[in-house]
């Protein structure tokens, strides 16, 4: 990690920090103030930082107490519900290339995702069309957004959601058509249908298989997560996983060491990051093998490896980089607050997952041995004692 890098990071943090004990309407001040280089001149690059991570700060809190739009809209001035609502909804009815959007599906920091159908005549078809979000059409993102678009088409695995077509619409803004996958996320899947533990392994070994096929690829994905992985009905009505969004994923280049290092703004799900995503340091398959243990410990508990008492990076660095995560077994059926996959918080009991097997006692007794070593060699802070690949 270049020096530099490292100290703009702790400047932005430290800001950032102090800024989130203020209230809303304090900051601007504060920010005026703190601000500033050596010099006492305005620092504006270190103010957009801070101020694009308070953003992300307020996002990540509304949607992990309002855990649907018709919620989130209650809580919204007239006049920002009226622009919400339409950013939401403009989209419906247009034609991006030879599709026509039908509703919104999700969203991120830097794309849209849309249901569409083909609507030229030439066949019937539904796909998830992806485009960028309005408001965010910078370089760096419009660069990244092609480049997740030609990472998928080098990646053709039946548990990864392929790319099917991609161009650029008649207003100039480029778009790409992956597979529609009907599906919910792997940790809600799990939740709702309290499959064996068996088959919760072999779910978890469908992402591992799809994980390493991107690695022999030289494709780390950099953000795996629950909500990117779906479990989806397969064509003998079996689960299948699809592994989706590769938004942030890098393409390893042996040639290029810069390739593999952070920016001083990192893309980075926080309670699914490793400890060199944290610290700003190389990128390597081990980064993506350390989120496979901190699901693989979610699926084998209905727990998490950590919780976050604040947001701060300094709370989250602390967390990731310092505290070990209790083993597995000795989580399993303890009852305390935890979060669902919508951030909604839930209360559990003797964990039931499945609750046949809590509720026996063995569950605890399964997890411990090889799965509680397996887990947490998985989640080591030092990437070079993690497995060497996700297979």
């Amino acid at each position: 990690m270049k020096a530099r890098d490292s100290l703009a990071w702790e400047r932005i943090a430290d800001v950032f920090s102090e800024a989130l004990e203020r209230s809303p309407e304090a900051r601007a001040s504060f920010l005026d103030d703190a601000c500033v280089d050596a010099n006492g001149h305005s620092n504006e690059v270190l103010r957009r930082e801070v101020e694009a991570l308070l953003a992300a700060d307020a996002a990540a809190e509304a949607f992990g107490l309002l855990n649907d739009f018709s919620r989130f809209e209650e809580v919204l001035p007239d006049e920002e519900r009226t622009l919400r609502t339409a950013t939401v909804f403009v989209a419906e009815g247009r034609r991006i290339g030879p599709y026509r959007i039908i509703r919104e599906l999700g969203r991120g920091g830097m794309g849209t995702v849309y249901l569409a159908e083909r609507a030229d005549g030439q066949f019937e078809q539904n796909v998830a069309l992806k485009l960028i979000r309005p408001g965010a059409e910078s370089d760096v993102l419009q660069e990244r957004f092609l480049s997740e678009r030609q990472l998928l088409a080098r990646l053709q695995h039946p548990n990864i959601a392929h790319l099917l077509d991609g161009g650029v619409a008649d207003d100039g803004q480029p778009y790409f058509a992956l597979e529609f996958v009907e599906g919910e996320p792997i940790t809600s899947f799990i939740a709702s249908r309290q499959p064996s533990l068996e088959d919760r392994l072999e779910l978890f070994l469908q992402v591992c298989d799809a994980v390493a096929y991107a690695h022999r690829n030289h494709v780390v994905h950099r953000d795996l997560k629950p909500s990117n992985i779906l479990v989806a009905e397969g064509d003998q009505g079996e689960p299948q996983v699809k592994l989706l969004d590769f938004g942030i994923a890098k393409l390893l280049d042996p040639d290029d060491a810069s390739a593999l290092t952070q920016t001083v703004l990192n893309p980075l799900t926080p309670e699914h990051a490793a400890p060199e995503q944290i610290r700003r340091e190389a990128i390597t398959p081990a980064t993506d093998v350390y989120a496979l243990g901190l699901i693989l410990y979610e699926l084998l508990t209905g727990h998490r490896a950590y919780t976050f008492k604040r947001t701060s990076p300094g709370e989250i660095e602390r967390v990731i980089c310092e505290e070990e995560p209790a083993r597995p077994s000795t989580v399993v059926a303890a009852s305390e607050m935890v979060r669902t996959e919508d951030e909604t918080p839930t209360v559990s009991g003797p964990r039931e997952a499945p609750a046949a097997e809590a509720a026996s006692g063995n569950a605890r007794r399964k997890l411990k041995g090889d799965l509680d070593t397996i887990c947490l060699k998985a989640l080591e802070k030092d990437p070079a004692r993690r497995y060497y690949s996700a297979g």
